[in-house]
């Protein structure tokens, strides 16, 4: 193998934001424009399109580059080591240095596994005293040692062939949301039926939680429990969660207002973000930023608990308080009415068990990909 810097197997490009304040740089932009903020929590290998899309009069504005479909996009500041591919052409914003490999000598597909499992050691490059950011001269001298472009494509092939059926599953997933929810709408938003209308806090539950003190590490150290936090919740992707990022211990669960939420129940961000939602298939515990949403008998369901909040997420949130920042507390929220009805219920929960069930197998599906994909990372870069 031959080590090579960067800036002889690859061009680097830097991106550029037009002024903000002029709306016609922005307003029915067409050009694709990426932001670092547009991979957080971003599960996908290729990125189409960001929060915020420029125009032609935009791109002219500034400095930013049209990237070819297939460029390697790694966010080098705020924070470091984002990585995607472009899906189609696109361009970003100065928080990404971009890479079109030279593929004679540098896949783009490998590259993109080299920077993901590399990421760390890359951001350990950065420099700054407001935030660290990676420069493109350092990015540009950095060495990388580089089998033929064939041992590239041999090297990445089990990782290509894992992501494509990552992003199948994904698509799957994405369709089977879309079909309950459609039957929540038919079972509960149909003006020809007749429902009996109750308060939240009469269907559910509503569980708060709390933090263990961060500076007691028993509270943490071998926790069991997992502890949901808002950005839990924000980055899951998809209506059921299998795990949260950390856990707190029996202790911690003990000795703070962290509480336990039986599995099969609905996680709420009550501030910040307010009414995203996931249902949780394991016994959980949350932070402060949540409300959790237990079931109280079969007149209601998580499922339509999650639906009920998804298309009342505005309403939700126009209930909140404060002055700082807005929150949902647990008695505004139990005052908010719900729809129930027996027999819509029952045709709902029956005409989604096996549809949820699908959609749960190829979460679990995906979450091994994701682990195999890691020791593979491992092994090979």
């Amino acid at each position: 193998m031959k080590r090579w810097h960067l800036k002889e197997v690859a061009e680097i490009y830097s991106g550029a934001t037009p002024l903000t304040k002029n709306k016609s740089y922005y307003e029915n932009g067409s050009i694709a424009w990426i932001t670092p903020k547009d991979l957080s929590g971003f599960k996908h290998k290729y990125i189409f399109s960001g929060q915020r899309s420029i125009t032609e009069e935009g791109y002219q504005s500034c400095s930013t580059k049209l990237l070819p479909k297939g460029t390697v996009l790694f966010s080098s500041r705020a924070p470091i080591g984002y990585v995607a591919i472009a899906g189609q052409e696109l361009c970003t914003n100065q928080g990404f240095k971009s890479f079109v490999c030279n593929d004679k000598f540098l896949s783009n597909q490998y590259l993109y596994y080299y920077l993901t499992k590399n990421r760390e050691k890359i951001a350990a490059l950065g420099n700054g005293s407001t935030f660290k950011e990676v420069s493109r001269k350092t990015l540009a001298d950095y060495e990388i040692e580089l089998p033929s472009i064939d041992e590239q494509k041999r090297t990445v092939k089990e990782l290509v062939m894992l992501d494509e059926k990552y992003e199948d599953n994904c698509n799957l997933i994405a369709s089977l949301e879309l079909l309950m929810e459609h039957l929540y709408y038919k079972f509960f938003e149909d003006d020809t039926r007749k429902y009996d209308e109750i308060h939240v806090a009469d269907a559910v539950e509503i569980v708060t939680g709390g933090t263990p003190s961060t500076k007691n590490e028993m509270y943490w150290k071998n926790g069991v429990y997992d502890w949901y936090t808002p950005t839990d919740v924000t980055t899951c992707g998809n209506l059921i969660t299998l795990s949260a990022e950390k856990k707190i211990s029996v202790s911690g669960l003990e000795n703070s207002g962290a509480k336990l939420v039986p599995a099969n129940s609905v996680i709420m961000t009550s501030r910040a973000t307010i009414g995203e939602a996931v249902i949780n298939l394991n016994e959980a515990t949350t932070n402060q930023g949540m409300l959790s949403l237990v079931p109280k008998d079969n007149r209601v369901t998580a499922l339509q608990i999650y639906f009920w909040m998804k298309r009342n997420k505005k309403f939700i949130a126009a209930n909140a308080n404060g002055s700082i920042f807005k929150e949902i507390y647990k008695k505004d929220l139990g005052k908010l009415p719900v729809k129930v009805q027996e027999e819509a219920g029952d045709l709902f929960e029956k005409q989604t068990k096996k549809l949820f069930g699908f959609y749960e197998s190829l979460v679990k599906e995906n979450n091994i990909i994701s682990q195999l994909k890691m020791k593979i990372l491992e092994t090979k870069f």
